[in-house]
């Protein structure tokens, strides 16, 4: 079954869809603007695939990260808004700039000034993006030897942007707007009382941890760099759980999502004629689709 939903994009692209329209059906969505979420949220999967893809990180022919991107992502669709995807794509533009600058070494550190920028236009539409600052910085030190100065001169970029966008601001008169760069911790932790995270998450993190338990029996073409790949990604998921936990600021499960449907992706893609395997996969759709009933149900 896995592989031939992988098989290619296109098949990949229209199951996706196909996740996003039983999404529409299952909580009844009719918002234009939860409609352009899920077209956006469609857009970072595509890239995750895309990026995946460019850089050979699965080390197999696979769309998976497309399809399991979707599934878990349609999970938090509920608990998110707009502004909260720039999270989704701080991640994906890191990811790219990160093994980018280990292609090429002679321009690494453009690609960590040019993400303080990034960074800095993330800030402005939503004050939490600061907080991926130490995460992406991890992120370049796991894909290569970089500089400390490299690191600071980004987080100048950064304050730059922002310092720029409050004078503008400043100008225009808007002082609620500039007090909204600073980030706004509620700390409520009842976001986590809800039926989606109860069903859906557990299972997520069950199949994660069986995946490392299994990983020394993978086939791997370079099994040492693709081992210390999957550490490197299992790290951004852990702080990525930690931000979520430690804030709880549940809108940063959208950087949760995109570590975990890779790693997930080489589960699956690695074990693709295991019958065990294939099952799991149908309970991940399954659960996801359970869990999003249930939450209509319950608070619709």
């Amino acid at each position: 079954m896995i592989n031939s939903l992988t098989r290619s994009s296109v098949s990949a692209a229209i199951l996706s869809i196909a996740i996003l329209v039983g999404y529409v059906f299952v909580l009844q969505v009719s918002d234009v603007q939860e409609l352009i979420l899920m077209g956006l949220l469609f857009v970072q999967g595509v890239f995750l695939n895309a990026l995946c893809t460019r850089y050979s990180i699965l080390g197999i022919k696979s769309q998976l990260p497309l399809i399991l991107f979707i599934v878990i992502s349609v999970i938090i669709l509920p608990n998110i808004a707009l502004r909260h995807l720039v999270l989704g794509f701080v991640w994906l533009v890191a990811f790219f700039l990160a093994f980018e600058s280990r292609e090429d070494d002679k321009k690494s550190m453009n690609y960590i000034l040019f993400f303080g920028v990034v960074l800095g236009i993330a800030q402005a539409i939503e004050n939490t993006s600061i907080l991926l600052f130490l995460p992406v910085v991890l992120l370049f030190v796991q894909t290569g030897k970089r500089s400390t100065k490299s690191f600071l001169l980004s987080f100048m970029y950064f304050l730059m942007v922002i310092l720029s966008y409050a004078g503008i601001l400043f100008v225009m008169e808007i002082p609620d707007k500039i007090m909204g760069l600073i980030p706004s911790l509620l700390f409520d932790y009842t976001v986590f009382d809800t039926i989606v995270i109860r069903l859906f998450f557990p299972l997520v993190i069950v199949n994660l941890i069986m995946h490392f338990l299994k990983i020394g029996n993978y086939p791997f073409r370079y099994p040492n760099r693709t081992k210390i790949l999957n550490y490197t990604l299992a790290l951004q998921l852990a702080i990525a759980v930690f931000l979520v936990l430690s804030t709880a600021q549940i809108e940063f499960l959208i950087y949760f999502v995109h570590p975990a449907a890779v790693l997930l992706s080489f589960a699956y893609a690695y074990n693709a004629k295991n019958t065990f395997v294939n099952s799991a996969i149908l309970a991940l759709m399954f659960t996801a689709g359970a869990s999003l009933v249930a939450y209509r149900a319950l608070f619709l």
